[in-house]
């Protein structure tokens, strides 16, 4: 049993698995945590500590004290029985052995400085035998450290060592603190002390396996016989026998191997250990062996959205609340958002923070719209193409300031979009920053005809239409208290704020604007009653209306792409100009269902003696009362009027029948977004 793992079962649980206990350790934290477990109760028969100097004297003492036997220079070789009735230990250099009966085993193999960090900035270490540490020699330029990174484990000593460090940093910025640095490193001189360290402790010949890394099943042994081969270097003998490459690279594993190589090769100086490289704390294997572990991210307000009723699906890395009722047609929501006033969480989208001299080239280079024409107080949708032409992405764009942009993406482009711009640019010697601020900041939209009811019950300053009008954008507070970005956008067809706060305000913003609702019946939404109510408005979701095939013109979007920038080398404007006037390609169009009650399943396909194309998105309209949706369908049917027969599976030689009809379905003049 670890000494973690002793504590936290007597301590939480009141309980140990056994009533007698050996101890077998190599640091003071051992003998604390036997006194510990003696203080509680548990018999310690005896602590074999490895070392044979360095202890805290006064842990000697409490040891004697409470009469428990202490052998320094001894160690656990071997445990008896299935069930544990004995432990044999013995001395370190392998002269002295005797047994002692108990039936619980606490052991350690030691402590090393948590100097990882260090490493990764190229540090020099050396050896100090005193303490049984590798550590700094000298810190690089404008680095500093304390507590258990200099091995330190006095906390005195390490509160010293880190308010030493920080007077240290702040005079490295400027002000002046001498005489206190000078007065704090002398107080740390007096509290240093010579810790025992993690000394270089295995079993005798003869005892079975010494192993230097459980991570990798490395054994002393095998050091040496990369040494016989003439590997004898600390970087060669690593990659060798891949001792301390696993989870503990910046561990024992990697401390011990070149102690080891010190003594095989007989050198006074051990070589410091090989440099740490992220990540410093590895994802465990047990992290993804549990039965169906999902590891999914969650929003800010997960668990806010569950009180409410959320039912929640997995939907890219997100779960995501799909609906928040039984009625999994999301009728009472949709009809709400229509009359009422609804809220969703959508802060998965990709939020960002473009800024620098040469932000707008980059802008420019990745998005099909002149992003040089954004007006102040105003937002400006745009999307990205690739280079066939293609949609891969949408969203808006705001000037904040000079040569400052905050600018959003769809959920499922987010993790790649600094990746795409920085691509596209990568050949320009352009000055410019892209920060990913999806998972700081949280984002809610808020719609239906009484949206701006309830937000003027928390926010100061006049959100009328003639001073907040639909397209625009503004900064202000929430509630006397939470600074927003707020957007009017209209993705559900109605009058819609989408309002963007840091992620810790989240919960407080959604609980503000259901207190400030409750008048006029605000409830939640999810992403079904979303997607049915945008679907009415005619507005398409990247991945679900677009296709590797359709470029911005089969979309009916080709009146985003601003044709007078070809010094920008837009990302698909070569393409867009080929494929614009092109005959034979596919087209989206938007159908009603003959039969108003019976809406095609997502993914059927439109035939006639062949397949001539297929349905996007179909659902039964509430609010229109009949069946509508999207389908890319080849061009001598997209004609308004054309009749499209539907295949579903195993329909036989039925068929569902379609009219190709203009969109939007619903509000086409735009009336209620502009309330």
């Amino acid at each position: 049993m670890q000494i973690g793992c002793a504590h936290r079962l007597i301590r939480t649980y009141g309980v140990f698995p056994g009533e007698c206990v050996v101890f077998s350790i190599g640091h003071d934290l051992g003998l604390e945590a036997a006194l510990d477990l003696f203080d509680l109760g548990v018999h310690v028969k005896c602590v074999a500590d490895s070392r044979t100097e360095s202890q805290d004297p006064r842990l000697l003492e409490a040891l004697s004290e409470r009469k428990i036997p202490i052998l320094p220079g001894w160690m656990a070789l071997k445990a008896h029985g299935k069930t544990l009735k004995k432990v044999t230990l013995g001395t370190t250099d392998g002269t002295r052995f005797t047994d002692f009966n108990c039936d619980t085993l606490v052991a350690s193999t030691g402590l090393i400085p948590a100097n990882d960090l260090l490493s990764l900035l190229q540090t020099k270490m050396t050896y100090r035998r005193d303490m049984g540490f590798f550590l700094p020699e000298a810190l690089p330029p404008k680095v500093f450290a304390g507590g258990g990174v200099l091995g330190l484990q006095h906390p005195q000593a390490i509160e010293v060592s880190g308010h030493s460090a920080g007077l240290e940093a702040a005079a490295a910025c400027g002000i002046p603190l001498t005489g206190l640095i000078h007065e704090a490193r002398e107080r740390l001189q007096d509290l240093r002390g010579l810790p025992g360290g993690s000394k270089l402790v295995r079993a005798p010949e003869g005892e079975g396996k010494s192993f230097i890394c459980f991570d990798t099943d490395t054994t002393v042994e095998n050091i040496h016989q990369a040494c016989d081969m003439g590997f004898d270097r600390v970087e060669l003998a690593k990659r060798v026998t891949a001792a301390g490459t696993g989870p503990g690279q910046g561990g024992i594993p990697g401390h011990n191997l070149p102690l080891v190589l010190s003594e095989y090769l007989e050198s006074s100086r051990p070589e410091p250990p090989t440099t740490v490289r992220p990540p410093l704390r590895p994802t465990l294997l047990a992290t993804y062996a549990g039965s169906h572990y999902d590891i999914v991210k969650k929003t800010p307000i997960h668990e806010a959205q569950e009180k409410s009723g959320g039912i929640f699906r997995r939907v890219g890395v997100w779960k995501r609340a799909r609906y928040f009722s039984r009625d999994f047609s999301s009728r009472d929501e949709i009809e709400n958002v229509r009359n009422n006033v609804g809220i969703i969480d959508v802060s998965t989208l990709g939020k960002f923070r473009i800024f620098g001299p040469d932000a707008l080239n980059a802008l420019q280079r990745v998005y099909v719209g002149d992003m040089a024409r954004i007006p102040e107080g105003k937002i400006k949708y745009s999307v990205m193409c690739n280079e066939d032409g293609c949609l891969i992405d949408d969203g808006v764009v705001v000037k904040r300031g000079e040569n400052d942009y905050y600018f959003t993406t769809s959920t499922g482009r987010a993790s790649a979009t600094i990746e795409w711009i920085r691509y596209h640019t990568r050949y320009e010697r352009w000055d410019f920053h892209v920060v990913n601020l999806t998972d700081d900041f949280g984002a809610l939209n808020l719609a239906g005809p009484n949206a701006r009811a309830v937000l003027e019950r928390l926010a100061e300053g006049d959100l009328s239409q003639e001073n907040f009008p639909f397209g625009g954008y503004r900064e202000f507070v929430l509630g006397k208290t939470v600074p927003v970005r707020v957007m009017r956008l209209g993705f559900v067809g109605e009058l819609s704020y989408e309002i963007h706060m840091p992620a810790s305000f989240m919960e407080t913003v959604w609980n503000l604007l259901f207190d400030a609702g409750g008048a006029f019946r605000i409830r939640p939404f999810g992403l079904e009653a979303q997607n049915a109510l945008r679907l009415e408005k005619g507005h398409i979701i990247i991945g679900q209306e677009s296709e590797i095939r359709a470029t911005l013109h089969d979309l009916g979007l080709g009146l985003l792409w601003s044709r007078n920038k070809p010094e920008a080398k837009t990302v698909g404007a070569p393409a867009l100009r080929f494929t614009e006037h092109q005959k034979g390609r596919m087209k989206l169009v938007g159908f009603e269902m003959e039969n108003p009650a019976r809406p095609p399943k997502d993914g059927a396909i439109v035939v006639d003696d062949a397949i001539r194309g297929y349905v996007f998105t179909a659902r039964y309209s509430f609010t229109l009362e009949k069946s509508i949706g999207f389908a890319l369908v080849e061009e001598q049917l997209a004609e308004l009027g054309t009749r499209l027969a539907i295949f579903e599976d195993n329909m036989g030689e039925d068929r569902l029948y379609a009219e190709v009809v203009p969109t939007p379905f619903y509000d086409p003049e735009g009336q209620r977004l502009k309330m």
